[in-house]
């Protein structure tokens, strides 16, 4: 393999795992809003599973304007 090859390569696998880090903090937000009841949840959540790119756009476009006041507002407990 060329050096470019592992350029690619490193290049996706950092796209892939930047990606399921988007998913798995999109997920998380998911389940912190207590505003949305279990079916909207599990919409969501499945919706990020099937489409996963589509799903995390949509979800910022229509959610993520709360996301700041849902992250770590609550004290963590021992």
């Amino acid at each position: 393999m060329s050096l470019w090859d592992y350029l690619t390569v490193f290049f996706w696998v950092y796209v892939g795992i930047a990606c399921l880090c988007i998913i798995v903090f999109l997920i998380v937000d998911i389940f912190r809003d207590h505003s949305l009841s279990g079916w909207a949840k599990a919409i969501w959540v499945t919706f990020l599973i099937v489409l996963p790119f589509v799903g995390s756009i949509v979800y910022l476009i229509t959610r993520g304007g709360g996301m700041s006041s849902r992250g770590g507002s609550e004290p963590i407990l021992a």
